[in-house]
């Protein structure tokens, strides 16, 4: 679905809207606190990375020996911005980013040893997650090489932030679903940690009504988000929870 605004500049509004940024700190410590040690990792490959604020963040600070960053996002000013960060936030760090959907790239030619997929889950199509994990598995890792998940969780509670995507036509997949399609390709668990944050839709900008019409997978008017929003959220305020995940191959 075509808007006038680009999916940075919607995704942006959302972000203004919550904690995340705080949040994601959280949890990003919490992978710095655990037993999981990135010492080995040289190269990382981020499946829609958007702008690429969060994968960095986790980089400078988890896996700190990483020389190569690889990225797919279809987003065209997002690209922009992450081409931007990267050569001032990971100057030494040699990165190609490839501007198109994960459908339609290549895939690789040398497997990476960390597979970042924060947030961009949901736009796997459900039937094709096997084949992408196990592609991933199979050819895209190095022995012992990681993936590190981060997506909603608690998706079905009630009045959780996620369930208006439910009634807009994309219901958000549950982490337990997605764990197991992992845990058959053959990755196994290494830590989790979920965390809590707030989101405001009071008084919602046309921004941020952008971003939940262009997450919905059937055609939204931005009346139909606004009403769903009220529907479900009459309060304005709603609790959302995120959980960070490490798979090992």
């Amino acid at each position: 679905m075509a808007t006038e605004e680009s999916l940075f500049t919607v995704y942006e509004e959302y972000l203004s809207r919550t904690n995340y940024r705080e949040t994601f700190t959280i949890m990003r410590m919490s992978v710095q606190s655990s037993h999981v040690n990135f010492g080995s990792v040289r190269s990382c490959l981020a499946i829609g990375a958007g702008a690429g604020e969060f994968e960095i963040e986790f980089i400078k600070h988890c896996a700190v020996n990483v020389s190569k960053f690889l990225a797919v996002e279809p987003d065209h000013e997002s690209v922009e911005h992450l081409r931007t960060s990267l050569k001032t936030s990971l100057p030494g760090v040699e990165s190609q980013v490839f501007e198109t959907t994960l459908q339609n790239w290549e895939g690789l030619s040398d497997p990476v040893d960390l597979i970042l997929i924060f947030h961009s889950i949901y736009y796997f199509e459900e039937d094709r997650w096997q084949e992408w994990f196990k592609r991933m598995h199979d050819l895209w890792l190095t022995s012992g090489g990681y993936v590190v998940i981060v997506m909603a969780s608690r998706v079905k509670s009630p009045g959780n932030g996620q369930l208006i995507f439910e009634q807009l036509g994309r219901p958000v997949p549950q982490l337990e679903d997605v764990e197991a399609y992992l845990q058959k390709a053959g990755f196994a668990k290494l830590h989790a940690y979920e965390t809590r944050k707030e989101i405001d839709l009071a008084n919602p900008s046309e921004s941020l009504l952008r971003f939940y019409q262009y997450a919905g997978r059937v055609p939204t008017t931005l009346d139909d988000v606004r009403h769903a929003m009220k529907e479900l959220y009459p309060q304005g305020k709603v609790d959302d929870f995120d959980t960070i995940a490490i798979y090992k191959k």
